[in-house]
């Protein structure tokens, strides 16, 4: 596809499943160009090493209010609708997998925007919970009809760039700042909005597509029937493709009340890709990190000791 790339948003307490993400991206989609959207000051020279990924970071943005005021949590994806380097993207949250030919779903002839087709329609309650206090959009876009939509987490999104006036997005921020409660912490509910009313407007041509699971809402056992880890391999079943979203998940390999074969797998294969390493010390290197995510004063102690 011309012009067209994927953006992993990460931050340095994210970056361990970042690695995975890219790997399982270079597994199935071989060399797409991948972009690292990356919120604070940290080394990535090992995924760059390994699989040559681009990076956007607050020294390169080159809007000085996306620069000033769209670093940090919920607000750092955003700045891909703008600064993408890539014309058409595909957006991910780093705790994501790859899996199976996911560019089938970027239908650019058709759409402007793709966005995942959840499982339920949300109820009243749920939209209050996990998007937009309903009142409060009524109050300042009573225009907007926000019952019976088909809202979405957004860590998966295919877009085409500039899709939203900026002013709108600055809009938002705005409403954020003096409404706190207005939207649900970061990116998704204000985003959700966006994406509604700009198709309503007729902005743009939105799209939705059955693209990503979310770990939670699944057994263990069904997700293993459809993401299978079989003599040291992924398994495609009925050449599956979506994206596996461990949303709110720490998918450690030490988590046993998840399936997180595939984020373990994916690790190991960076580990392949970017250093050799064979599997004992791949299984090492995984235990020394995830015990240092889960012991950050121990990691912090080994930083100031060099």
């Amino acid at each position: 596809m011309k012009n067209f790339g994927i953006i992993v948003v990460c931050c340095k307490s994210d970056y361990w499943s970042t690695k995975a993400c890219c790997a399982s991206i270079r597994y199935f989609l071989g060399d797409i160009p991948i972009c690292l959207l990356i919120d604070g000051t940290f080394s990535v020279s090992d995924l760059q090493k390994a699989y040559g990924v681009q990076i956007i970071n607050h020294n390169n943005v080159s809007n000085k209010i996306l620069r000033q005021r769209s670093f940090g949590y919920g607000v750092t994806k955003m700045i891909a609708f703008w600064e993408s380097p890539f014309e058409y993207f595909l957006l991910l949250d780093a705790d994501t997998i790859v899996w199976g030919d996911i560019l089938k779903y970027a239908n650019f002839q058709q759409y402007d925007l793709i966005i995942d087709q959840p499982k339920t329609i949300y109820s009243d309650t749920d939209v209050n919970k996990w998007f937009f206090d309903t009142k409060k959009i009524g109050q300042h876009f009573p225009d907007f009809s926000w019952q019976n939509r088909d809202y979405v987490c957004t860590g998966v999104i295919l877009a085409k760039r500039g899709l939203f006036p900026l002013e709108q997005y600055i809009e938002m921020l705005d409403l954020q700042l003096n409404n706190p409660t207005m939207f649900f912490p970061g990116e998704m509910g204000f985003l959700n909005f966006m994406m509604f009313l700009g198709a309503d407007k007729g902005n743009f041509r939105l799209g939705q597509s059955d693209i990503q699971i979310i770990v939670q809402d699944y057994e263990q056992e069904e997700l293993k029937n459809h993401f299978l880890i079989e003599d040291s391999q992924p398994v495609l079943d009925n050449n599956e493709a979506k994206v596996i979203h461990y949303a709110g998940i720490k998918a450690l390999m030490s988590n046993s009340s998840y399936y997180i074969e595939p984020m373990t797998f994916f690790r190991k294969k960076f580990l392949k890709d970017a250093f050799g390493l064979n599997n004992y010390l791949r299984e090492l290197a995984i235990k020394k990190e995830e015990y240092l995510l889960i012991h950050p004063r121990f990691a912090k102690l080994l930083t100031f000791f060099g």
